[in-house]
């Protein structure tokens, strides 16, 4: 009797004396190995959760590792009890199906990967629900309290020294070296124009809510809010370090565009004082406890023995 049908007729036994012998044997590497030869899926990688990860699983996944595959299984096993809304898995597969041009591709698409829309939406809710207990996991453990943000801003006052900085507010109508000559001009001309509207009593912010093109201050006056020099263009700085406070520019060009510019506020170089460092340390103190948090979690969910 050859050795593999002596080894299929002791799993036939096996499976027959009930469901407890059927589920040691399933763990089995030994049996996974040849289950997983049988059926064509190449030699057993790794088991983990009873689950086994085999040669083909790894070829499907190009780059991916077996140790990345541990972790997937485990992750997925671990976040089978998070609850996702249906419309949370509707917004995941519309997502997938937006990659492709039209639903034709997508659907070709599909079946060159073997799988169905049910098996689609499935894997998104399965990433969903991992990203749901990820999120859980890394939020646990308390905030930093207000004498461990104070030590670290005692021990550490290198981090804390500002340069000089400034507060500015800025009209702007972009020109960089591709824009047409002609739109340049206008541009050019309308700056000017905007300049003697400032003579005449408009208010800087007026026009920038009205006319700048900066549309991440516009909606504030074109207020850039507070900078460092190391911060902004070194052709703009230089345009703002000639001004006085308060005082407002004469229009000038840099490698972005036309601009006004007014110094609103200055804060000269010198320590940032605790209570407007501390919101950095509390963050930085958050960072620090995820980022060891998942490292724990990468650790955990990499052991092939890994149950939740």
């Amino acid at each position: 009797m050859k050795p593999r049908f002596r080894l299929g007729l002791s799993i036939v036994a096996a499976l027959a004396a009930g469901l407890i012998a059927g589920e040691i044997l399933s763990r089995s590497a030994a049996f996974r190995d040849f289950a997983g030869r049988m059926a064509g899926r190449g030699g057993l990688v790794a088991l983990t959760g009873g689950k086994g990860i085999y040669q083909s699983d790894l070829a499907l996944e190009g780059n991916t590792t077996a140790a990345d595959l541990v972790i997937r299984e485990n992750l997925k096993r671990a976040a089978r009890g998070e609850s996702v809304a249906a419309e949370q898995i509707d917004g995941g597969v519309a997502l997938v199906a937006a990659q492709f041009a039209d639903d034709k591709a997508y659907q070709q698409a599909l079946q060159a990967e073997g799988m169905t829309g049910a098996a689609l939406r499935e894997k998104v809710a399965n990433q969903l629900r991992a990203i749901a207990w990820l999120e859980k996991q890394v939020a646990l453990g308390g905030a930093a309290t207000e004498a461990e943000c104070r030590s670290f801003y005692e021990k550490h006052p290198q981090f804390f020294a500002q340069p000089v900085r400034y507060r500015a507010s800025h009209v702007f109508l972009a020109a960089n070296a591709a824009t047409p000559p002609e739109v340049t001009e206008e541009k050019e001309l309308a700056i000017a124009a905007y300049a003697a509207h400032l003579g005449e009593g408009e208010t800087l912010p007026q026009i920038a809510s009205e006319a700048s093109e900066d549309e991440n201050t516009k909606t504030r006056g074109g207020d850039l809010g507070f900078f460092a020099e190391t911060r902004m263009p070194g052709d703009f700085i230089a345009e703002i370090k000639k001004l006085r406070l308060n005082e407002t520019s004469k229009p000038f060009r840099t490698n972005l565009g036309f601009h006004i510019a007014q110094l609103t506020d200055l804060k000269e170089a010198g320590p940032l004082g605790f209570n407007e460092a501390r919101p950095a340390i509390a963050l930085l103190f958050a960072n620090n406890q995820r980022a060891h948090r998942v490292n724990q979690l990468a650790e955990e969910l990499g052991r092939p023995g890994h149950s939740r």
